[in-house]
């Protein structure tokens, strides 16, 4: 769904938070429930489900990934918790949404799961903690939605920007929906390096090239939608493809410019 590159736990992690932010930032609106509620964002209350993700690394030496997990949500009129973020409303209505956030930033590398001997000798990658923010603006000619953070926790001091537009084909609240997506995720050279560069003793140590890196923009397109069983049982998925910039492609960290993600989320409003 965007840049998410790593190992088998990288990915898994990754997967975690997609499909828990997606399933609660697509979940259906009834046509029972407040206008607000229809048009500024997730109903209110809490969540909870079970999920499939399909996801391909594109670091040497790692498999493609399948795996089903669990989650809980909750989407409150001032705060909300999705998966791995905390955030809170400033300003939720039927065309703005704006929340500042917290967020993991669920990518990390364990060199020891590749494949590859060169990869092996290369130094883990951690989780980073980020603040920042997101908004989307809701119009009759589709979505903009817009993510920024940026690293608090140390491991990189960098930043992520990420900008989706979507139009979905049916009007909110009905029993079914279908959105195509385009977009793209700019991320910092400090970031870049840190996920994707080898340095001076990795490569003395590795035999790999060294490589630093700068900053990306890598595009985007994808469709996501869901299907209501009944007013409280929904099913939701989404498809998501991207390319990789030439910044995080030239790594020798890395096999693939493309990565690919499926999501499924059956998921209960309580």
């Amino acid at each position: 769904m965007n840049l998410s590159k790593g190992n088998n736990s990288a990915v898994r992690t990754s997967a975690v938070l997609l499909f828990c932010a997606s399933a609660l930032l697509i979940s259906p609106a009834n046509a029972d429930e407040p206008e607000y509620e229809q048009a500024g964002g997730p109903p209110l209350g809490f969540s909870a489900g079970l999920g499939m993700i399909t996801s391909n690394p594109s670091y040497v030496g790692m498999n493609a990934d399948v795996l089903v997990v669990p989650f809980v949500g909750y989407e409150g009129e001032k705060y909300y918790f999705r998966g791995l973020s905390f955030g809170r409303h400033i300003i939720r209505n039927r065309q703005h949404q704006f929340s500042a956030i917290l967020a993991i930033e669920p990518f990390r590398f364990k060199p020891e799961e590749s494949r590859n001997e060169q990869i092996q000798q290369l130094n883990r990658r951690k989780f980073s903690l980020g603040a920042g923010l997101n908004y989307r603006y809701n119009s009759v000619y589709g979505s903009i939605t817009s993510s920024f953070n940026t690293d608090i926790s140390g491991r990189h001091n960098g930043q992520r920007l990420r900008v989706r537009y979507s139009l979905p084909l049916n009007r909110p609240g009905q029993v079914w929906q279908l959105s195509p997506e385009i977009g793209f995720n700019i991320v910092s050279k400090d970031y870049v390096r840190y996920y994707f560069g080898v340095d001076a003793v990795e490569a003395q140590r590795s035999g790999l090239q060294e490589y630093r890196g700068n900053h990306a923009i890598s595009p985007e397109i994808g469709i996501g939608g869901y299907y209501m069983f009944t007013e409280n049982l929904s099913v939701n998925g989404n498809l998501s493809f991207s390319r990789s910039d030439s910044a995080i492609a030239n790594s020798p960290m890395v096999s693939s410019r493309s990565a690919r993600s499926i999501i499924f989320v059956l998921s209960y409003r309580f």
